[in-house]
């Protein structure tokens, strides 16, 4: 029966959410407070009901930089303001846990900087998902990298502008994979350069959206090719055009999304501390029942996974989503809808001729990017089915190589919390570092 009565608290909440979204910017401040004081007492009666049996790692309470320090690694917080006004959050690791690395034979390497990136909604928290020796982030430190992890704008760690505040301004939300591409990627690794006093980094790293966003800003930006020695792709969610997850079931509404979101005023979207998540999160941390309903919704996201460890998806959870634009989800969406390209976002006719000259938003041009690639995907990857990569592949000028998981049930996820992701994914990509700069 406690399994029955959870199931019926998710799908009221749910509805709830949806009929009277809490995160509008333009219903009155007395009702979303109200609203906002309902939902607080809500969670309040039903926690104190909830046997609380399950385990919970102490990282699922910690931020990106409390983790980093407390795996015993040196962090440095850093913030850098795009060119449009955005305040973005980078987390570096400058060294290993070691002084010297005699053992690798990586004593003389120079600490050259690498530059991760996450995927859609998420936050760098994606790089730490796993085990100190099956996070990549920790392997690159330990292996005598400079290792500086990006937020995108609007996510836990990038809520801030210089003049917009995003709790009051409908205006701080109005960007999608263009501005993301253009403006973060760009000012994070020109920042990097800088502080670094290096001229190129040794690698860019992107997972998922964090694909994309590279190629826009090589596209846009064309002197950024000749920033990055290497740019390296997992699971590269570019061509949405045989997607394979749930969202292809809201592609064919995404006209009613749109409309949706721009009548209640709503930007911003899968916060991590919002109403629906923070019921979500509290249901799949509380149960048995519940870790299995978070395990089915991750599956619908990321895709099937036989090796999701207890450890990694109470870590997963607690930290994604984190937030983002209505923008992006749409801007995925529309890109499913286009078939196989990447496209500018659409804003609809009207605007679209004030923005591009045309009624239908243009293509970007992958021949542009310069700069060597190496992909690495999955046959079993939802978000970056093989079709969608095969497509890329035939676009990118300068494709190095590419690395296919032999493992057949092997997942978008799996990048970031197999157990396997280092003897499959990060070794073989260090490796390859490693050689490019001895």
């Amino acid at each position: 029966m406690k399994d029955v009565r959870l199931v019926q608290i998710l799908i009221i909440s749910i509805a709830v959410y949806y009929l009277c979204p809490s995160d509008t910017l333009r219903l009155p401040t007395n009702l979303v407070n109200f609203y906002t004081n309902l939902m607080e007492g809500f969670l309040h009666s039903i926690r104190s009901r909830m046997d609380r049996n399950v385990f919970q790692d102490p990282e699922s309470f910690m931020t990106t930089p409390e983790i980093i320090y407390h795996r015993g690694y040196p962090v440095e917080i850093h913030h850098v303001v795009t060119d449009d006004g955005y305040i973005l959050a980078l987390h570096r690791i400058p060294s290993g846990r070691r002084e010297s690395y005699p053992q690798n034979g990586t004593s003389h390497l120079k600490r050259r900087p690498v530059f991760l990136q996450h995927g859609m909604m998420g936050s760098d928290h994606f790089w730490l998902v796993s085990s100190t020796n099956n996070s990549l982030a920790f392997i690159l430190a330990d292996l005598g990298f400079d290792v500086w992890l990006g937020n995108s704008r609007g996510n836990t760690y990038s809520r801030k502008h210089v003049s917009l505040d995003c709790d009051k301004d409908r205006e701080f939300w109005n960007f999608s994979w263009d501005e993301m591409g253009q403006f973060d990627i760009t000012s994070s690794i020109d920042y990097v350069l800088n502080v670094t006093r290096e001229e190129t980094l040794a690698a860019y790293i992107g997972y998922s959206l964090g694909c994309s966003l590279f190629f826009i800003s090589a596209i846009e930006r064309p002197e950024m090719n000749d920033k990055v020695d290497v740019m390296i792709g997992f699971g590269p969610t570019v061509s949405a055009a045989h997607l394979k997850n749930y969202f292809r079931l809201m592609a064919p509404f995404v006209k009613l999304y749109q409309l949706y979101q721009r009548m209640f005023g709503i930007g911003e979207v899968h916060t991590n501390d919002g109403v629906l998540h923070s019921i979500t999160r509290l249901i799949c941390e509380t149960s048995e029942f519940g870790a299995e309903f978070g395990r089915y919704w991750l599956s619908h996201v990321f895709g099937k996974s036989d090796i999701l460890n207890n450890d990694e998806y109470y870590r997963l959870i607690a930290h994604y989503p984190a937030g983002g634009s209505a923008y992006t989800m749409e801007h995925l969406l529309q890109n499913y809808n286009t078939g196989e390209s990447l496209s500018y976002f659409d804003y609809g006719a009207e605007e679209n001729q004030k923005r591009y000259g045309a009624t239908l938003p243009p293509e970007y041009n992958l021949t542009s990017v310069t700069v060597s690639v190496i992909l690495v995907h999955a046959d079993n990857d939802p978000f970056a089915p093989p079709e969608d990569v095969s497509w890329l592949k035939t676009k990118l000028r300068n494709l190095k190589g590419s690395i296919r998981m032999g493992n057949p049930t092997f997942c978008h996820g799996d990048f970031i919390w197999s157990p396997h992701a280092a003897e499959l994914v990060y070794l073989p990509v260090t490796h390859f570092l490693l050689s490019a700069h001895d």
